[in-house]
């Protein structure tokens, strides 16, 4: 059904005059409803009338660079899905869509793509952010040349960058947090399993999630935080390696990709069932451990509709000069467990 401007006024409890302010940048509305109604804007894919008169009497082309990491992981590749999925549904509008590809965790590799896009035309940049000062002050020369930058997954909030497009980081640590807490009955100790502490989503979990334990469960304890950098073969060692140290573990999350290597971890130390197990992100071998009560929760984190989301925000800002929501555009995330995953399997492959 196609979206209307009274659709959204009403979604919003406001009169059509207020999305109109809002569509046209005009002054008169709180900054609380104005971020509202662009938040609706996005989520429900409402075009303005001048948005459609731009794309039939403009098709110039428009270049977004996206800086992405190496498609090793599901999660990654799924994103990439969608961006091109959006892109797909543009490009006969002049949308160009070039991928740059790097290393997850690799500073340098971000760094020598940012200073070559310096040298070539486009329009706007999308990025997973690695925290580095290097990063934060090409990403700042960009936004003086008139060039956005937007992050997705993983945040540089210290740059220029336009917005951030991805979940809320911190709320997912909390949730998680709550769910081990939860299977282990809200004392002992856990272990955290992470990709990097130089990447601001890894970061901000961690952070949502120890202070969970701090103001909800006191007598929890983290007793080792490894990074993995998202491989599987270290997802698999820093588990053993913890599971030989802590006898009396009770838990364990694995705030990024690879749970699986966790879990074989896990159950080739005779611990299956032993230690409760919480992991992100919905993938074929995740959901059988779910099913077969080896992970105990995972969270699910939408990254198709990630990468839909992140160009159309690029896009959109780019022909149009709608600013997105000036914090953060908030992707949603889903529990899954041992009663309700068989449902996102079914949906998995045009949902997340």
């Amino acid at each position: 059904m196609k979206v209307t401007i009274q659709a959204i006024a009403d979604l919003a409890g406001v009169s059509r005059a207020t999305v109109d302010k809002v569509i046209h940048n005009r002054p008169g509305i709180s900054k609380a409803v104005r971020e509202q109604i662009k938040t609706l804007i996005m989520e429900t894919n409402y075009q303005p009338v001048h948005i459609r008169k731009y794309l039939k009497e403009h098709r110039s082309q428009i270049h977004i660079a996206v800086i992405i990491p190496d498609l090793q992981d599901p999660f990654m590749a799924s994103l990439k899905s969608g961006m091109e999925s959006f892109h797909r549904k543009y490009r006969s509008y002049g949308l160009s869509v070039e991928y740059y590809y790097c290393s997850n965790y690799d500073f340098q590799q971000m760094i020598s793509i940012l200073t070559h896009l310096k040298k070539v035309p486009v329009d706007g940049i999308a990025l997973r952010g690695i925290c580095n000062e290097q990063i934060n002050l090409l990403i700042d020369e960009f936004s003086q040349r008139g060039i956005p930058v937007f992050t997705f997954d993983a945040d540089l909030p210290d740059s220029k960058r336009i917005s951030f497009i991805g979940e809320d980081l911190y709320r997912t640590g909390q949730i998680c947090a709550s769910l081990l807490c939860k299977s282990i009955g809200y004392q002992g100790e856990v272990a955290v399993l992470t990709g990097s502490k130089n990447v601001n989503s890894c970061l901000q979990r961690i952070n949502g999630f120890s202070s969970y334990l701090q103001e909800r469960a006191p007598k929890v304890n983290i007793v080792a935080v490894e990074e993995t950098l998202s491989q599987h073969m270290l997802t698999y060692q820093k588990t053993i390696t913890i599971l030989k140290k802590y006898p009396n573990l009770k838990g364990m999350w694995n705030c990024v990709c690879h749970s699986e290597d966790m879990a074989q971890a896990v159950i080739d130390t005779g611990k299956s069932g032993k230690i409760k197990l919480v992991s992100l992100i919905f993938t074929p071998e995740v959901i059988r451990l779910v099913k077969d009560g080896v992970i105990d929760y995972t969270i699910g984190l939408t990254p198709h509709k990630l990468g839909e989301m992140t160009i159309k925000t690029v896009y959109e800002y780019l022909i149009s000069n709608i600013a997105p929501p000036s914090v953060n555009i908030w992707a949603p995330v889903y529990i899954g467990c041992n009663a309700n995953i068989d449902m996102f399997e079914e949906n998995m492959q045009n949902n997340f």
